[in-house]
């Protein structure tokens, strides 16, 4: 039987663990490293990169460029940040990246901080086919419910283990196919955010980590025997 892998759907690192399957975020431009087996990334435009209109277009050209490749298999992290400038600019660079899931098939990983509105008003401007997912999700009860409605995907890292009570009410309440784990810039080993998530799930580790890998399994359509 193949063992199951950890899904790590969003991280900063470069580190290699046999039992984990990460997708690496990585900047417009940067190497990407041909496949392995278990390296997969993300591209994106980060809100809090953006540096004036012509600069951000190239940007957006070399993460159309790194979508030609197989294994870069979302866009992101891209998003809204309130706590930054430029926000008109921050939602064309946004929509822009968005249309290039649409065109390239591929799920958006967004970033979001105090713009969870704006992201459920764009979300119902597009009604976009391919699958948005929420990493570092931090977002109360009620626009859980708002975002979860439209079938978004929620992903939950270091947070799960620094028990605060608003992520743990959001992720308490969503079901176990809406969410995903991830580390980000979490130094740690990923098997504890996984080990709490099934606790505060009340399920077994294996389980919830099959959980996470069926959703992984379900938007990028990769087989459990391709990692035999």
């Amino acid at each position: 039987m193949v063992a199951i892998p950890y899904i790590d759907i969003h991280t900063h690192s470069a580190k290699k663990d046999a039992g984990v399957v990460t997708v690496q975020n990585i900047f417009p431009g940067a190497e990407i490293v041909g496949f392995t087996g278990r390296n997969f990334y993300s591209v994106g435009l980060h809100p809090w990169f953006l540096k004036g209109l012509a600069n951000n277009n190239l940007q957006l050209n070399l993460v159309e460029d790194a979508l030609e490749l197989d294994h870069v298999v979302m866009i992101g992290e891209c998003g809204l940040d309130k706590t930054r400038p430029e926000f008109d600019e921050q939602k064309r660079v946004f929509e822009a990246q968005a249309f290039m899931a649409e065109e390239f098939r591929k799920p958006l990983i967004i970033h979001c901080v105090k713009a969870w509105n704006e992201i459920v008003e764009l979300h119902d401007k597009m009604h976009p086919e391919c699958d948005w997912i929420l990493h570092g999700y931090n977002g109360g009860v009620e626009i859980t419910r708002a975002l979860e409605k439209r079938g978004l995907f929620f992903s939950f890292g270091e947070a799960l283990l620094k028990n605060r009570p608003k992520v743990a009410e959001s992720f308490s309440s969503l079901p176990l196919e809406k969410i995903f784990i991830e580390t980000d810039e979490f130094d740690g080993d990923i098997r504890e955010v996984y080990r709490k998530g099934a606790q505060m799930k009340n399920i077994t580790a294996d389980d919830f980590k099959k959980s996470v890998w069926q959703n992984f399994n379900r938007i990028e359509n990769i087989m459990v025997n391709s990692f035999e």
